[in-house]
């Protein structure tokens, strides 16, 4: 069983995230590390055994890194969490997070809400922190329209952290959503958890959207991480008076893409749109890559040397691959999905 060995990896002290990452690139799977003989696992095994028993009984899936149930997105990033507590479900399609201060202003909260709003009318899920501030107002802004949105918490999932919150973790499971963790059950929210969830909110997200951080707030890690991905940062400017627009408007000095309405997540990201994710044939954009993996499997280092075209560029076209069903994944590995409709002006 794939995942009792991961949790027993992950629960074993002194081995950290990139040296698990570095034990699946080496052995391929958990069990395999395992059965190496090279790690004594006896006393991690029996505290996954009852990790493993408690999940069943809350409605919890666990997911190991090397499981097709784990999120694609997420396996890209620098230190992908080796295993994810989920309750409810996390579904195909793209998402963006939307992030921000816990002290904001009311002007903060009804753009986060809005702009949660507007996204899942489009068929994009929303991914945020559940604190208090920006993140609430933009995961009720998806559930109040009916759409799907998910939680990243600092804490484990079955703490009701921040309690305030409890009646909206079950209106984002009633709507389609879910809750995710990487910590087990029983972690208390403490400080040095949440820039941990900070790189899954990242990374579970096409964009990051701030949409009012003042100069301390952790929603700047979060895009610190974003961009660290590989991955777009939107910014909503705000007044250059305001205490709680001072770290989001410095992002907009150091480049980060402002927001002066919401269709220009859509003019930079093109086929974020609903009905243009389910178009026909694949654009001339996508050759370079399709050429590539015509000659078989390749790795992203391949594929962008081969290619000629930036990292970040090449990570976007993926995802677009990927979610039209053309190609599929296995890590950092990409594969043509055959009778995949890649034909459009090339072989």
């Amino acid at each position: 069983m794939e995942i009792l060995y991961a949790l027993a990896f992950y629960f074993k002290k002194g081995i950290g995230l990139k040296t698990i990452k570095k034990l699946i690139d080496r052995y391929g799977s958990f069990e395999i590390a395992f059965r190496s003989g090279e790690f004594d696992l006896r006393e991690e095994l029996l505290r996954a055994e009852k990790e493993i028993k408690k999940a069943q009984t809350s409605g919890v899936k666990i997911v190991s890194f090397t499981e097709k149930a784990y999120p694609s997105i997420l396996k890209k990033i620098s230190a992908p969490p080796p295993v994810l507590y989920i309750k409810g479900e996390i579904k195909d399609g793209f998402s963006i997070s939307i992030v921000g201060s816990r002290k904001c202003s009311s002007y903060g909260r009804k753009i986060a809400y809005q702009l949660a709003s507007f996204l899942v009318s489009h068929g994009v899920s929303v991914v945020s922190g559940l604190a208090y501030g920006i993140d609430t107002a933009a995961h009720k802004g998806a559930v109040e329209s009916k759409g799907v949105t998910y939680a990243v918490l600092g804490c484990g999932i079955d703490i009701n952290y921040p309690s305030g919150n409890r009646n909206l973790r079950e209106r984002i499971l009633e709507e389609g959503g879910a809750l995710i963790s990487e910590f087990p059950f029983g972690t208390p929210p403490s400080k040095e958890n949440f820039p941990r969830r900070n790189r899954i909110i990242s990374g579970l997200s096409v964009a990051t959207v701030v949409v009012e951080a003042n100069e301390n707030s952790g929603a700047l890690i979060t895009a610190g991480f974003a961009l660290e991905q590989g991955r777009d940062v939107f910014v909503v400017p705000g007044n250059i008076d305001s205490v709680f627009s001072r770290g989001s408007n410095r992002l907009l000095k150091e480049g980060a893409t402002p927001i002066v309405d919401f269709e220009d997540i859509f003019e930079e990201l093109p086929y974020l749109k609903t009905e243009e994710n389910h178009h026909c044939g694949i654009d001339d954009k996508f050759q370079p890559i399709i050429d590539v993996l015509l000659k078989g499997d390749a790795h992203i280092d391949k594929i962008v040397a081969e290619s000629g075209l930036p990292y970040c560029e090449v990570i976007t076209l993926l995802f677009e691959l990927e979610s039209e069903g053309v190609i599929r994944s296995d890590g950092n590995r990409y594969f043509l999905v055959k009778g995949g409709n890649f034909a459009k002006g090339g072989s």
